[in-house]
């Protein structure tokens, strides 16, 4: 089961950098800086806010990276996409597990 969260979270993870990569290419090419500035502030305050406080999910997860705090900086990306994102992952995540609990 925890195999199967570590893959969740990490395609959430990926997700979330690609959207976060695709919309501030879109804002900046279209002339939007405000809007860049804002997804590079949310994606900032997600990492030093992860980073002031420790959380880090693929640590809980048991992921040890070469570099001890990626999975922090990676779990700070995820949680920048905010709390109605993480809201639906949990969603999510209670529905398989319950599934794999019947």
């Amino acid at each position: 089961m925890q195999m199967i969260l570590l893959a969740i979270v990490m395609a959430v993870t990926v997700e979330a950098l690609i959207e976060y990569v695709k919309q501030i290419a879109k804002a900046l090419s279209s002339g939007e800086a405000k809007t860049a500035a804002t997804q590079v502030v949310s994606i900032l305050l997600g990492v030093l806010l992860c980073l002031a406080v420790g959380a880090d999910v693929y640590g809980a997860l048991g992921v040890a990276f070469a570099v001890p705090w990626v999975g922090t900086v990676l779990t700070g990306i995820f949680a920048s996409r905010g709390s109605n994102y993480v809201s639906d992952l949990a969603k999510r995540l209670q529905n398989i597990l319950a599934g794999a609990n019947e």
